[in-house]
């Protein structure tokens, strides 16, 4: 799970709710969660990336961050320590988690590549500090999904934070109908498998083979353009191939969201009444 100052810092209700969501699904509860903090760029750091009109603009987006990179210096800060004295407290939601800092910039990208200098295991979910895990994706989902991997024709399984086919999710990926998997019953489990196949690249809430996405999105990253969100330099580049690289939202066409967004909500889609829906960010409480 990777964090950074945003528009709710120094809240730490946000990620801890990701975090709860995690331990509240039983194939995640007992898994090792490596939680990576980026670090605020320096005003050093700042003038620096603006030498390269290209690196700050359209890699680093930095007329995004700029203003709250140095409104919320402080509030990060807080929001930091906040969480280090809650680790130490044995908070609950933090069980199993280990914190790891940046010491420098790195933006998304950078927490990622962090992240796997880590990781030992042969399948990595990779999420972010304002998603969090619908109570209806269970243990379940998660084995599902794990043997879809391991089977070798599914690479890569995004949940997704709308309904699958709602006007964003259509906008924003190229979805492949025929490619999609619709069975009643997996070989291994009573659970079916569902899932819709799509072309492009989200930094969603997402399973992978921890192999192939080292070699398809971390060292498909060049060092010049790694001051960024993946998806931002990955998405165009997968949508628009001839070559399928075998991507996938989880559910069917009609289902979803399976993460909530807790700053910009979901589209859903209403059964009864046929209609697409819009729903704002869901509540969550700043803990004690």
């Amino acid at each position: 799970m990777s964090t950074s100052v945003g528009d709710f810092t120094p809240s730490t209700g946000p990620v801890i709710a990701a975090l709860e969501s995690l331990q509240a699904n039983v194939a995640l509860r007992w898994c090792r969660k490596i939680l990576v903090f980026d670090k605020v760029p320096s005003q050093e750091e700042i003038e620096e990336l603006k030498k390269d009109p290209k690196l700050f603009h359209y890699v680093a987006r930095g007329g995004k961050w700029q203003n709250m990179w140095n409104q919320k210096r402080e509030d990060y800060e807080e929001y930091c320590a906040t969480l280090r004295a809650m680790k130490e407290a044995d908070h609950p939601a933090l069980f199993n988690t280990d914190l790891i800092f940046l010491e420098k910039f790195g933006h998304l990208f950078g927490t990622v590549k962090r992240a796997f200098e880590h990781l030992m295991t042969r399948f990595v979910f990779l999420t972010q500090h304002d998603l969090r895990l619908g109570g209806h994706f269970i243990a379940a989902d998660v084995q599902v999904i794990l043997e879809a991997l391991d089977g070798g024709e599914v690479k890569y399984v995004v949940l997704n934070r709308d309904v699958n086919s709602s006007v964003r999710t259509k906008a924003y990926f190229r979805l492949i109908p025929e490619k999609s998997v619709d069975s009643e019953e997996n070989e291994q489990t009573s659970f079916g498998l569902n899932l819709t196949a799509m072309a492009g690249y989200s930094d969603q809430a997402h399973f992978a083979e921890t192999a192939w996405y080292r070699r398809e999105v971390c060292e498909a990253i060049r060092p010049d353009q790694q001051l960024t969100c993946m998806e931002h330099v990955l998405h165009d580049r997968w949508k628009d191939s001839d070559i399928w690289k075998s991507t996938f939202l989880y559910g069917g066409l009609d289902m979803g969201p399976f993460v909530f967004d807790l700053v910009y909500g979901a589209q859903a889609y209403d059964k009864r009444e046929g209609k697409l829906r819009k729903f704002p960010p869901p509540p969550t409480r700043q803990p004690v």
